[in-house]
């Protein structure tokens, strides 16, 4: 775990940094010192410390350099880095000396919920964002919490700088950001807006971040509907989505102790749909079988195929099953 002489110097050297900022415990942005970041935007950031396996590094994602917290020091002041040396022998070298404790460095971040991009209520009506979300008949409610990114490769590398993702540049997406109980950030899935091979991709803040989509608006109290896409449970009441097929993860994600309906897309010959249907009809659990009338593939298609949200809800209510019975109408919907 990264020490206190090594906070006590990032705090230091912070006064000849541009745009310093501390994201959380262990994360610091700021314009690269090193190459300039840009000499367009001078409020651009692109440097960040963080933690990566319990050691501290500088990267900067405009020119890529990449260095531990020792040689970042001495990159920026030389006369402070020998200080910072002595002071790391001297507390190495005294090991009968009292620790100090670093039991809060074990606390789980809490990320930021700032999102630094434009909502999609703020663009205007011709914008290829909002025109894809007025197509989609995405309610209005949520237009505030929904972004665009001109460039999703710098969002992702600025907001989650330690993602494995492989981006492109200049791909412009839908930001949806997922949230856990508290509100607390804990990822985003980007929607391509283009041509990109890619239609969806998620990224999460950290290893232990939730990947579920609504938590941060459900009452647990009531029946949780769950789908996949974040856009679908939308328009639904008391809606999460967990962003692939594999419903069920909510038991382990959420808690196996909730009331849940499991909503798949209605795809009969999806072979990865049909083994989580198996999987939650095993379970003995609550899902919906879509009855034949219906064709659209998704919730989404069926809002826009002229079927109304309240009968939609009424719909799956309906057409929620479990145990046998679940097992009789998941066959007779597989022969449609």
């Amino acid at each position: 775990m990264s020490s206190l002489i090594d906070r006590k110097y990032i705090s230091l050297i912070s006064v000849k940094m541009r745009n310093f900022k501390q994201k959380n415990n262990h994360l610091w942005n700021f314009s690269c010192p090193i190459c300039g970041d840009s000499k367009k935007n001078k409020l651009k950031a692109r440097g960040y410390i963080f933690l990566k396996k319990s050691n501290l590094i500088f990267i900067c994602h405009n020119c890529h350099a990449s260095m531990s917290i020792g040689n970042f020091i001495k990159t920026i002041d030389v006369h402070l880095y020998e200080q910072y040396k002595m002071e790391k022998y001297k507390n190495e070298s005294h090991g009968n000396v009292s620790k100090p404790d670093f039991s809060f460095l074990k606390q789980k971040p809490v990320f930021h919920k700032q999102i630094n991009l434009p909502t999609i209520e703020s663009l205007d009506q011709a914008h290829t964002a909002k025109a894809y979300v007025i197509k989609r008949k995405i309610p209005k409610l949520f237009w505030n919490t929904l972004y665009y990114a001109d460039d999703f490769l710098e969002f992702a590398n600025n907001q989650f700088p330690d993602h494995d993702k492989k981006l492109m540049k200049e791909d412009s997406r839908l930001v949806i950001p997922f949230y856990d109980e508290k509100n607390n950030l804990q990822g985003v899935q980007g929607r391509a807006l283009g041509n990109s091979k890619v239609r969806y991709i998620t990224i999460k803040a950290s290893e232990d971040s939730k990947k579920i989509f609504g938590l941060n608006r459900l009452d647990f109290t009531k029946t949780i509907n769950v789908v996949e896409g974040p856009l679908d449970s939308m328009f639904l009441s008391n809606c999460i989505a967990t962003m692939d097929a594999n419903l069920s993860s909510v038991l382990n994600t959420v808690g196996s102790q909730y009331n849940y309906v499991f909503i798949f897309d209605n795809e009969r010959r999806n072979k990865d749909i049909i083994k989580q249907m198996n999987r939650v009809i095993d379970k003995k659990l609550n899902i919906c079988i879509w009855p034949s009338n219906i064709h659209a593939k998704d919730i989404n298609d069926m809002i826009l195929s002229g079927i109304s949200e309240n009968i939609l809800q009424d719909t799956i209510i309906n057409n929620t099953f479990n145990d046998l019975k679940a097992k009789l109408q998941f066959e007779m919907w597989r022969k449609v």
